[in-house]
């Protein structure tokens, strides 16, 4: 049986926790910042679960997969719990006074509908509005520089560090690109608004 040492100091083991880790990195959740500390607790977690390798039951790329892959799940979870408990602030709609119209009444019932689909960006939209909406779209997107338009959807299908690692540029080339697609489409008529 594999020493639990071995097993993580073995080159796949090493590639593999380094990639894992730049992957996290990549996240807007995450900085570079925390690139060897993450390295150090999937490193740790390798070992506190080493000693469930058997090679006979499996090769020990598939054990250091599982194991790692187990880690960040883990780590996502607890850190999103951690976000939504820190962040999470309940406002009674009903017990909180504004004034509206010179008298005093409960924001439950000032608040409309459409309040709360422009706060989430969830606007319902027709069948023709959202027909209309994609043949812009499309048509927006046909009038992109060849480049640009593979980028940006590169970009949105992969994100900016996947595209920049592609394409063979910089994250800054990358944002000029997308920046550019972002005026393209607001002349178009298509902007946030």
């Amino acid at each position: 049986m594999a020493e639990s040492h071995d097993i993580v100091s073995h080159p796949f083991t090493v590639y593999f926790i380094r990639t894992k880790a730049r992957d996290l990195c990549e996240r807007s959740d995450f900085s570079w910042s925390d690139f060897e500390d993450l390295q150090q607790d999937m490193r740790v977690y390798l070992l506190e679960k080493a000693h469930l390798f058997d090679p006979d039951r499996g090769s020990l790329e598939a054990f250091v997969n599982k194991a790692v892959c187990t880690w960040v799940a883990i780590h996502l979870r607890y850190r999103d719990r951690q976000k939504r408990r820190d962040s999470y602030k309940a406002v009674s709609l009903e017990r909180t006074r504004v004034e509206c119209d010179g008298e005093i009444t409960s924001l439950g019932l000032v608040l409309l509908e459409e309040d709360g689909r422009r706060l989430e960006r969830n606007f319902c939209l027709s069948d023709l509005e959202r027909f209309e909406l994609r043949e812009a779209v499309d048509h927006a997107m046909g009038n992109l520089d060849p480049k640009d338009r593979e980028i940006l959807t590169h970009v949105a299908a992969r994100g900016v560090a996947s595209a920049s690692r592609a394409f063979g540029v910089s994250r800054r080339q990358i944002d000029n690109a997308v920046a550019r697609a972002r005026a393209h489409f607001e002349k178009a008529g298509l902007g946030a608004d």
